[in-house]
């Protein structure tokens, strides 16, 4: 039984020991030192986090390369709508109707400022 009370005391002793050496270790280092269960909740948390970051990491990559592609593609089609224009002007030199195209273009123009004047017309009557 005095074996038992000794042990208890002793208990109660480091116990106190214990929360003294927390509560001081709480004020130098700001905040409580985490328990072994709660170090794993907050690995495994971090390592579903980092497996989440490098998921879009690959996916913006992904998304970067597919970018180049197409500004590439945007290139290419570009310099070969330039030699278009320019083969249309030499067909329509050959062929004796030379500034049909801008014609056009000028006739579409008209007629969309027709379509809005209608519009704006239709809307005051």
């Amino acid at each position: 039984m005095e074996e038992m009370k000794r042990l208890e005391a002793e208990k109660i002793q480091l116990e106190k020991t214990l929360a003294e050496r927390e509560e001081h270790y709480e004020k130098v280092k700001g905040s409580k030192y985490l328990k072994r269960d709660d170090f794993r909740q907050y690995a495994a948390n971090l390592k579903e986090k980092n497996n989440q970051h490098k998921q879009r990491q690959k996916s913006l990559e992904e998304f970067k390369a597919e970018a180049k592609v197409l500004e590439r593609t945007k290139d290419i089609l570009k310099s070969r709508a330039g030699n278009v224009d320019e083969l249309l002007r030499e067909l329509e030199m050959k062929k004796g109707i030379a500034g049909y195209s801008s014609v056009e273009d000028q006739i579409q123009g008209v007629s969309e400022l027709k379509e809005q004047l209608d519009n704006n017309k239709s809307q005051s009557l």
